[in-house]
């Protein structure tokens, strides 16, 4: 939001009469400010990354790319940017707000039906906490959990939670939407995958952002993800650490400090199959300590 508390937003629809008058009713409001209108979503996405605009006005049904991806690809790019649908259609609702859009509107658009979703969104923005820097931790031994000043990050679709859990484990490394699909929406069809992908991506920011989490940043770039954390007190990290120095040097101390870190299996209790290989890795690695200090406290008595 600029200082004089205007909103920076962009418009998109592929009819040009729909745009034109979108943006008429939007300058007669006075409180948005128009950065840029787009009959093509493609383009509107290539000049995004320059605009950085505070909220916007997408079509759902779309040439090309769908308003509903649209959104998602704008989320990678701001996290913070807030997005009401236009729609000739009203079973796009519950899609829409999947991806937690601010608002929803059938067309033909009333002007007193769009001054209200202004003011949701003046409303919004205005209320919108200051980003903050709290304490992270996160819980891979045990029972899942994301921890930021203390509290935990509250998922708002359990497979955001899966998908956040599935990045993590392949942290820094860069991965397909396509094999993120295969593992996590295995048997559906692909639309219907990268689909809910995009729903739970969308999702997923939107509980880091909210619980105020600035550590953990997930990239797009080429129909691929990664995950990139700093500054994160995570155990599994720590135990990788302790453990590589018990594996070079056979220290009992590291060894005890590794074990430290588990305060159970890893991800215990979650059902997802992509975890299994690596959770019998980690009791290996777990039973390996064990017996190292078992048999030193043997060789005492």
């Amino acid at each position: 939001m600029r200082g004089d508390g205007m909103l920076r937003t962009v418009l998109v629809d592929d009819e040009p009469v729909i745009l034109e008058k979108l943006k008429s009713i939007l300058e007669e409001n006075g409180k948005i400010e128009i950065a840029g209108t787009y009959t093509d979503p493609m383009e509107a996405l290539k000049e995004m990354s320059s605009i950085m605009a505070d909220c916007a006005f997408l079509d759902i049904e779309m040439p090309g790319l769908s308003g509903i991806e649209l959104a998602e690809r704008l989320a990678c790019l701001n996290p913070d940017i807030e997005v009401i649908f236009l729609t000739a259609y009203n079973h796009y609702a519950a899609q829409a707000f999947d991806v937690n859009a601010l608002d929803y509107m059938l067309k033909p658009i009333r002007p007193e039906r769009l001054n209200k979703a202004i003011d949701k969104l003046i409303k919004k923005a205005a209320g919108r906490p200051e980003s903050r820097e709290a304490g992270c931790k996160i819980r891979s031994f045990g029972a899942f959990e994301v921890l930021v000043g203390g509290r935990p990050v509250k998922w708002s679709r359990s497979r955001a939670k899966e998908l956040f859990a599935y990045l993590l484990q392949n942290e820094g490394k860069w991965i397909s939407k396509y094999k993120l699909c295969e593992e996590l929406w295995e048997g559906y069809g692909p639309e219907r995958a990268l689909a809910y992908l995009q729903i739970c991506l969308h999702a997923l920011r939107k509980n880091l952002r909210e619980a105020g989490c600035t550590q953990m940043e997930i990239v797009y770039s080429d129909d691929r993800y990664v995950l990139k954390i700093k500054g994160v007190d995570w155990d599994l990290r720590r135990f990788e650490s302790d453990f590589d120095v018990f594996r070079r040097t056979g220290s009992l101390e590291a060894a005890e400090q590794a074990l430290g870190c588990c305060g159970g299996e890893y991800l215990e209790g979650e059902d997802w199959l992509w975890s299994d290989l690596l959770r019998e890795e980690y009791i290996f690695r777990c039973n390996k300590l064990k017996k190292a200090l078992k048999a030193n406290q043997g060789s005492f008595q």
